[in-house]
């Protein structure tokens, strides 16, 4: 199994719970799954959770001393074990906030359940619409992951999947890229980032990873930085990252808008007055945006 038919299995499994509004109600998701969650006070700060049989049940225990936007993904990352019949890989059977936040080796099972979490708790039907009618921006998607209590590692995720640009999310950790998520319009356009490469020189994540106090940045730099053999009729695209220190984690929103397309396709011939049209290229304009300043 890899990550489309994960995705097609959660958004499958959120509309057979019949979910109408958000935030999703993560006890009707549990019901679904023939499950149960009971919030556990005792668990020591580092375990997030486990799951355990009980009357024919599955019984989803959640550390109750954690924030409430990691309580629900816990429960949707037990959920997706269950669901999508994946045997857990975590150390004992429990889940740790170590095995939530950290990327580096973690085995392609909880990765998938990382995945299949992350669209429940920003079910497509609701959260395309939103993603749709906001500006791509690092703050569009904090507001979007207070919005859906889920948190801003899974809204940025699902946000770069879910836009209408040519957009991408990218999640490194201890210098190197772990994790990629990347809009239809991207892929689309052969915009292909590497796994497990170092963070690029000149990035915007790369300039945050050494610096000594910022912990979020905003540049429009070369489209090669990131994209090893360019994307077509693109110079330059926007980078806005944000540094978790915590972990040792960057978040990068990488997308590519109007003006920043090249201008060679579309210079003067010289012979006349009129400038000529820019030259077809097989892409279709999207809704333009703003870029920030």
């Amino acid at each position: 199994m890899d990550e489309f038919p994960t995705i097609m299995k959660a958004r499958q499994f959120v509309r057979s719970a019949d979910i109408t509004s958000v935030p999703v109600d993560i006890g009707r998701l549990a019901a679904t799954a023939n499950a149960r969650i009971k919030v556990v006070d005792d668990l020591n700060g580092d375990e997030s959770g486990y799951t355990f049989p009980l009357n024919g049940k599955h019984v989803i225990a959640v550390n109750g001393n954690h924030r409430e936007e990691r309580q629900r993904f816990t429960v949707l990352h037990e959920i997706a074990h269950i669901v999508l019949d994946l045997p857990s890989q975590h150390h004992g059977g429990k889940l740790t906030i170590s095995d939530l936040m950290r990327y580096g080796r973690r085995p392609p099972e909880e990765m998938l359940c990382d995945v299949f979490a992350a669209e429940c708790l920003l079910p497509y039907d609701f959260f395309s619409k939103d993603v749709g009618n906001v500006d791509i921006s690092m703050e569009a998607v904090k507001k979007l992951a207070r919005q859906y209590k889920a948190s801003i590692t899974s809204t940025g995720s699902r946000f770069a999947i879910n836009a209408i640009e040519p957009c991408a999310f990218v999640l490194s950790e201890n210098g190197m890229v772990r994790y990629v998520s990347r809009s239809k319009f991207l892929r689309e356009m052969n915009g292909w980032i590497e796994f497990n490469m170092p963070v690029p020189q000149g990035s915007v994540a790369q300039r945050l990873f050494q610096g000594a106090s910022k912990t979020e940045d905003y540049d429009e730099i070369a489209a090669d930085t990131w994209f090893s053999n360019g994307v077509k009729n693109y110079d330059m695209l926007a980078e806005e990252a944000l540094l978790l220190r915590e972990w040792d984690q960057c978040l990068s929103l990488i997308w590519f808008d109007e003006n920043l397309r090249s201008t060679a396709a579309g210079q003067d011939s010289g012979e006349g007055d009129e400038p000529l049209l820019r030259e077809l290229d097989g892409i279709l304009p999207w809704p333009s945006k703003s870029r920030r300043k």
